[in-house]
């Protein structure tokens, strides 16, 4: 199998152009197109981490002197 890997810009227009090695055969090509993900800010994605830790429920809070520690060393 004979794979050719680059890195193309899209246009504005949403055409991309690809000039292939002159040994790449010739004939059908299965092509993926994936986008890049765009790099956030360290402060956005301090901020995206905030609104995650912030959406998870409150963890409850249990004292060690309730637990059967009978059953923490089974």
């Amino acid at each position: 199998m004979h794979a050719h890997k680059t890195t193309v810009t899209v246009r504005e227009n949403h055409q991309v152009v690809v000039r292939l090695p002159d040994d790449f055969p010739a004939g059908e090509a299965e092509v993926t197109i994936t986008p890049r993900p765009t790099v956030a800010s360290s402060h956005e994605a301090v901020a995206t981490f905030d609104d995650f830790l912030a959406s998870l429920p409150v963890a409850p809070v249990v004292s060690l002197d309730s637990l059967d520690r009978g059953l923490l060393s089974r």
